[in-house]
């Protein structure tokens, strides 16, 4: 997105649930609202806003998900109002949810960009409660975001906080409305017409996911490792991290959250001096959720995370979230995740001989 800055506005999150057309006409009626009323707008251009991909073709273009089945109609969003939040206040466009576009708007939340959050759900659904919306939620309150969940609580603070929010934390934004593409192409691979008026000039940034085969796993250069440990686990990455030393020190990158890395950093002279490690926030405090968004933009290929079966955590959803990052429904996702230090020493012991 660094190619394509305009200047600096505060970031919005919008999220409206794909299971309730209700919640989507409401926020719909919202924009509509503030729109309406005159003296709003130079306050919204203030505002940049990110959509999981989803929402924005719900709310922004009015086509509907094709499930669950609705028998509510889906209330359009009307072209002036459209037109003002594509080319005044500026739109991200991220993946939609069944490629993780919640995990990476909670990494934009983690990595203290995102500063407020519209987040439409509905409780009569279970869809609130999948791992990466909780995940949001609970570092949303962690990292001091606002979180507003209905359409009272939208404009009771665009009038009372919006004026004041406009200086809240502001990141720079791209110009045009950009959409964030991960994996090859789709087939779709233009905007929908329904977002492309007037002749006006749209941003797309596709991250497509590397051809592996045989020889890119056997190069341990082509390749970034992440190491992540929990608290009774630690000892046994440090003993790993000890005995594969050498062949950790020819990663690319070697990723690890906040104690994990110090531990390993301290442990492996060799592996700490070769300036390949990077080290994330604690697991807790989103460090988690920061190797999961690496996953998805293929910059980490293999995971090792030690896992203790026995305690439970306070951050599970973000620990679930690392896992479907693996598991996404992303053309050429093949990163490899071993969670057992079994698997793990085996997995290594077999690269090792293949990469001699």
């Amino acid at each position: 997105m660094e190619d394509n800055r305009g200047g600096l506005k505060t970031l919005i999150a919008v999220l409206a649930g794909f299971d309730s057309i209700k919640k989507n006409n409401d926020l719909v009626q919202v924009f509509h609202e503030l729109y309406d009323k005159g003296d709003n707008r130079e306050t919204l251009r203030e505002f940049h806003f990110l959509f999981t991909g989803g929402t924005f073709n719900r709310v922004v273009l009015g086509e509907a998900d094709p499930e669950p089945l609705q028998t509510e109609r889906l209330q359009p969003m009307r072209d002036d109002v459209r037109e003002f939040l594509l080319q005044e206040c500026g739109i991200t466009v991220l993946p939609d949810r069944k490629k993780c576009g919640v995990t990476i708007l909670a990494n934009t939340i983690v990595e203290r960009q995102c500063s407020i959050v519209w987040s439409f759900l509905s409780p009569i659904t279970t869809h609130w409660l999948s791992p990466e919306y909780r995940a949001l939620n609970r570092l949303s309150d962690l990292w001091d975001v606002k979180r507003l969940v209905n359409a009272g609580s939208v404009k009771d603070w665009f009038t009372n906080e919006a004026a004041r929010d406009v200086k809240r934390n502001p990141q720079k934004a791209p110009k045009s409305p950009l959409k964030v593409r991960l994996g090859s192409r789709e087939r779709d691979g233009a905007w929908p017409v329904a977002a492309r008026r007037n002749g006006n000039a749209y941003d797309e940034i596709s991250i497509p996911r590397r051809a592996r085969d045989s020889a890119f796993f056997a190069r341990f250069e082509d390749q970034t490792i992440a190491l992540i440990a929990h608290d009774e686990m630690k000892q046994r990455m440090i003993d790993f991290a000890i005995q594969y030393e050498d062949e950790l020190c020819k990663f690319n990158r070697v990723l690890t959250t906040g104690r994990t890395g110090e531990e390993v950093e301290n442990a492996c002279r060799t592996l700490r001096d070769g300036g390949t490690i990077r080290r994330y926030l604690p697991g807790p405090k989103g460090g988690d959720i920061e190797i999961a968004t690496e996953i998805l933009f293929d910059r980490c290929h293999v995971v090792v995370f030690f896992i203790d079966p026995l305690r439970p955590h306070a951050h599970i959803d973000d620990i679930m979230v690392v896992f479907a990052a693996c598991m996404a429904e992303i053309e050429g996702n093949d990163v490899r995740l071993l969670t057992n230090e079994l698997h793990a020493r085996e997995w290594m012991e077999e690269a090792v001989r293949r990469h001699r």
